[in-house]
Order: C-alpha cells, then sequence, then structure tokens
C-alpha cells in the first residue's frame, strides 16, 4: 500500500543561551533524593566524572555504585531499583550529547548545550534513512531539487517498507492528531556508523542484502570501538505549534519549517506545502554497544504531552495538553481516527490533509452534550506509569538543564529499556527490563502491549529468490530501516 505524502521541513533552530560554571566529579543537585534509588546520588552528568552537561557521547552504560562501572555476569533483566538508574542516566547522557549544537560535519561545537542556538543538533546531523536506501519519489526529489540548502525530512512513519513512505503515520497506519487538530508528523535518522555499515557491506538493496546474508548467514550493526559509538537510529515526533491556540514555543525544541504534502494525501487532490513552526514532543534513542547487542531503548516526551494524573488534569482547566483535553470527559482514549468514506487513492484508504489549518479537522471527534460545537484531537492517556526511579533522575536532570536556561529542561525520559548480555555466566534470564515500553506519540494505540525490544526482534526483509520461486525472512538487526531497500 503506497501512501505517497512525504514532508520536507526547513529549519532554522534557535535556543537560549547561557554561560555554566566548571565544576568536578559528579552530581550535586536540590532534588531530594530518596532511599528507595539508592544509586541517584552517584550519576554523571557526563562520561568523565564531571559535575557539568557535556557533548561527550557515552560509549557503554555505567553501572552506577559499581567501583569500576562495570556490570557482573549472571545478572538478570529486572526493573530494579539498584541497576534502572544506570542505564537512565546512560540515556540523559545521550539525549544531551545528541542534542548539543554542532557544526556542519556532525561534531559537537561549544562548551555548553545553549551555545549556538541556531545550530541543528548532532542528531539533526544524521542522514535520514530512506535516503540511505534511496527510497522516495519522483515529486519529493524534485521539491528537494528547488530546496538543496534545506534540512529534509522525508520519512515520517515509526516504521516503514518500500511501499510505505508516509508523512505522518505511527507504526500501526494510524495518525495523531493534537489538542489543535493537526496531524503529527515524524522523522527517522541514523548516524554515520550504521550509514557506512550499509554501504560498505552492499546493503542497501534488496539484492545486496540477500547476497550478504548468503555469505555470513547474519546481519550485526557495528556496537562501538574504543573512540566511536556503535550504531544509532533517531525516531523523531514534532507537532505544529500555534500561539493564537495558545501554544508557547519558549517550551519546545523547535524549528521553522515547511511542510509539503503531495496530492494523494491532499484533501483537493492538488500537492501544497505551508510555512509553520514545529515543536519537538518525542524522540527515540536507539543505540547498540558492545555490552548490550539487543541495542538499548531510550524514549523521551515533551512534559506537556499527557497528564501523568488524569483526574488533576480535570481539576487544572488552564493547564493545555498537547494530546488531553480536560473539557472532554467522554473523548474515547488512546483511539485511533475513523477513516472518511471516499478518502481513497488507487484503491487503498489514506487520511487526507486539509489544505487550511486545522489540517486534520475532518477527523476531529464530537462528543454530543460535551462542549457543544467543539472538536477534538486524540485524547492521549498515559497507559503505564513511568517507574518512580526514573522520575527521580528526570527532575535531578530537568533541574540541571534549567539552571543552564536551556529549552531542554522541559523533556522529561519515560524509559530505558534493556536486556541483560548474551554471555552471562551462568546463562541469565533474557527479557526485557521494563518488559513493556511506549511513547505517547509514537505507540499511541499500542501502549498496552509495546515493548521496543520485542517489536524490532521481528525487524528485516522478506526476499524473493525467483530461481527457487520462494520467498524468505531476512533478520536486520532490530533495524525496520532496512525495508526501505528497494
Amino acid at each position: 500500500m503506497k501512501k505517497a505524502l512525504t514532508f520536507f521541513l526547513i529549519s532554522c533552530l534557535f535556543a537560549c543561551n547561557e554561560k555554566s560554571n566548571q565544576h568536578d566529579y559528579v552530581a550535586s543537585t536540590d532534588t531530594i533524593l530518596t532511599d528507595a534509588c539508592p544509586t541517584l546520588d552517584s550519576i554523571r552528568f557526563c562520561e568523565n566524572r564531571t559535575n557539568e552537561l557535556c557533548s561527550n557521547l557515552p560509549l557503554e552504560v555505567y553501572f552506577l555504585g559499581s567501583p569500576d562501572g562495570q556490570f557482573q555476569n549472571g545478572y538478570s533483566s529486572v526493573l530494579a531499583p539498584e541497576i534502572q538508574p544506570s542505564f537512565d542516566n546512560f540515556s540523559w547522557q545521550s539525549f544531551v550529547a545528541l542534542n548539543w549544537p554542532s557544526d556542519a560535519s556532525g561534531k559537537p561545537i561549544g562548551s555548553n548545550i545553549t551555545d549556538y542556538p541556531d545550530s541543528l543538533r548532532v542528531w539533526e546531523r544524521f542522514t535520514e534513512a530512506s535516503k540511505v536506501f534511496s527510497a522516495g519519489d519522483k515529486s519529493l526529489a524534485e521539491f528537494k531539487s528547488k530546496n538543496p540548502k534545506s534540512k529534509i525530512v522525508s520519512q515520517d512513519s515509526k516504521v516503514a517498507d518500500d511501499l510505505h513512505i508516509s508523512g505522518f503515520l505511527e507504526a500501526d497506519d494510524y495518525p495523531l492528531i493534537d489538542r489543535n487538530l493537526n496531524f503529527v508528523v515524524y522523522e527517522v535518522k541514523m548516524n554515520a556508523v550504521e550509514e557506512q555499515y550499509i554501504k560498505d557491506n552492499n546493503l542497501n538493496t534488496k539484492e545486496g542484502i540477500y547476497n550478504y546474508y548468503k555469505s555470513k548467514n547474519t546481519i550485526e550493526l557495528p556496537t562501538q570501538t574504543n573512540t566511536l559509538p556503535g550504531a544509532i537510529e533517531i525516531k523523531a515526533s514534532w507537532r505544529i505549534l500555534d500561539q493564537n491556540k495558545g501554544d508557547d514555543p519558549n517550551k519546545y525544541y523547535t524549528q521553522n519549517a515547511t511542510i509539503f504534502v503531495t496530492s494523494e494525501n491532499s484533501i483537493s487532490g492538488e500537492a501544497f506545502s505551508f510555512d509553520c513552526t514545529i515543536g519537538l514532543v518525542g524522540l527515540h534513542v536507539l543505540r547498540k554497544t558492545h555490552e548490550f547487542e539487543n541495542w538499548i531503548w531510550s524514549t523521551f516526551e515533551h512534559i506537556d504531552n499527557v497528564p501523568d494524573n488524569v483526574q488533576k488534569a480535570q481539576t487544572d482547566q488552564e493547564k493545555q495538553w498537547s494530546f488531553y483535553n480536560s473539557e472532554c470527559l467522554s473523548c474515547p482514549v488512546n483511539q485511533p481516527p475513523s477513516h472518511v468514506p471516499g478518502d481513497v487513492v488507487k484503491k487503498d484508504t489514506v487520511y487526507k490533509w486539509n489544505t487550511k489549518a486545522p489540517y486534520a479537522e475532518r477527523y476531529a471527534t464530537v462528543i454530543p452534550g460535551e462542549a457543544v460545537g467543539q472538536k477534538f484531537g486524540t485524547q492521549v492517556t498515559r497507559v503505564y506509569p513511568i517507574y518512580y526511579c526514573t522520575e527521580q533522575l528526570n527532575a535531578i536532570w530537568q533541574a540541571k538543564l534549567k539552571s543552564l536556561g536551556s529549552v531542554f529542561e522541559n523533556y522529561k525520559l519515560v524509559g530505558t529499556q534493556w536486556m541483560v548480555p548474551t554471555d552471562g555466566t551462568p546463562p541469565p534470564l533474557k527479557i526485557n527490563a521494563p518488559y513493556l515500553l511506549a511513547n505517547t506519540t509514537a505507540e499511541t494505540y499500542m501502549q498496552e502491549t509495546s515493548s521496543c525490544i520485542s517489536c524490532h526482534t521481528f525487524a528485516g526483509i522478506e526476499y524473493n529468490i525467483k530461481a527457487q520461486d520462494t520467498t524468505i525472512f531476512i533478520p536486520s538487526d532490530f533495524s525496520f530501516t532496512f525495508l526501505y531497500a528497494q
């Protein structure tokens, strides 16, 4: 099923700018820590053991509370206060380093995260995943040629295959609509290490993937060296901000963007584009390391996405959540928008954009007897609470970012999922920790069963061996980006 919409986001970036003081050793904070999470008093803001945020990307998880930072063999994957903060701290270190300002080559610049506010962040210099596999369509290529200096986001679905290059759908082919009745858009990128591995081994085509797999019997994306990280994939969620409707751009990491909508997903049947400001609302960070070859899965959200306490949100009518409206008591929760009859392109049912804002109004929810005449976007609630040690760690990092005047104080870690190393002695129980993990902007409708590792275990491509008239499945080491291969 081909849904041809793709987004081109043409961006200028801004953030706050303030100098910080230099200290040594580990973290200090005014945040009150409890004994329930004993390793939080030894967290570090930088992998070099200093008490300041830094651009150093951690290469491996440092085991807090251990003299040498090493994990001991024989432990099991379990969500425990003695272990989880080590992974969550790794996630936060990665988040800060990846959101550091960068030069044109992608190298971090400045001594503080608030320096060079107009520079792209490190992760934004990564290559768009579809571009590595040369996926795309002619109309988008033409648009790109007319905007050669623009930042391009041309793959916006969390999972995509060669026929699924869509601009605003999650993994289950449903869109997410914010309180302003606009679609959320997505972006997928990979770092230079993963990109080079794919190119060096001719893994950017289905035939190349098959030949490599036939020779090696496996595809294993790289882990870190002494100086370089392993494979990294980024999946970002953005929403259109509208100050006239109460959105505060100063609370978001933003980009000025031009969104291009192809004819197949335009209600008019003709392609169109418009300028807007978009704000980051979700960020998946996928990292493969030597100790954790099943990857480490970190997921962040903006603090104003959804309330953690729905009852409290009902009593605070002044608070505006991006994906929850307290004025609608009976709005169906975590339910995808229904298709509108007639939204069909080449026999495929699609979602279509209005040519003027609000762009997703035709899929809005109306509840009889409530807020007469008002229309609502997707009503989202978090199915599983954020782990209490993760929340305490969030408070520490947010306080540090706030002290520097960084907009990233408005983001929080939802969780870090990992699996025990495969070479433990005695053989450990291999299971995800935590067992389930979801981002409300990327797994909105699958939260009850969402698991990064469990889902990505099935990542791979189907390859037809014509001479044998048979189709085989080739695993792609937890990466769905290989589905772009032609």
